[in-house]
């Protein structure tokens, strides 16, 4: 078994006026990070691997940091892109629904979720030819578009909605599952 420890960031500080590229953690989600690398630590981590995206790299950098590793970009585990800021929490949701549900389809201005899963596909692909076990820090909805893809499940969109932030499962390459359900920090 080669597992990818497959981790959603932290929480961010929203800036509604600023690409969500751009987006930092919050005070809250440095705290995450560094509950997530108290836990990393005991995964014996051989590479951590980060999205370009500031909220993940600043995850990915807190981990790393804690295992005594460098944390190095990959292309392609950005998050599935939006065009526009949806502000209402309900509306956001079901434009997400709409996109895992539509694959092939560009829902809402936003990225497709099938192009998505085949530049984390992509990504994973680089990955594999590094030593395991491995983390990658990415993003909520490029996952879940990544492993409905992969795995063919059944209910994208309720994997998206019961994955906490942050949030992290394994998934082994060899046998193409994952070994659990994503879980979150300790209440």
């Amino acid at each position: 078994m080669r597992p990818l420890y497959l981790l959603r960031h932290a929480s961010p500080t929203l800036q509604p006026n600023a690409p969500q590229s751009e987006w930092t953690l919050s005070e809250r989600g440095i705290a995450e990070a560094q509950q997530l690398a108290a836990m990393a630590r005991g995964w014996g981590l051989s590479a951590v691997y980060t999205s370009a995206e500031s909220k993940a790299k600043a995850t990915a950098l807190i981990i790393a940091e804690a295992c005594g590793l460098n944390a190095s970009v990959v292309d392609g585990l950005e998050e599935l892109r939006f065009d526009e800021w949806i502000a209402n929490s309900n509306q956001f949701s079901e434009a997400v629904r709409d996109i895992l549900a539509k694959p092939e389809v560009a829902v809402r201005g936003a990225e497709r979720a099938s192009a998505a899963a085949a530049r984390f596909a992509a990504a994973v692909s680089i990955i594999e030819q590094g030593p395991f076990p491995a983390a990658a820090v990415s993003h909520g909805r490029v996952m879940t578009a990544y492993l409905a893809e992969t795995l063919r499940l059944p209910d994208p969109f309720g994997l998206w909605r019961a994955m906490p932030m942050p949030a992290w499962t394994v998934l082994d390459l060899d046998g193409r599952r994952l070994a659990g359900e994503f879980r979150g920090l300790p209440a």
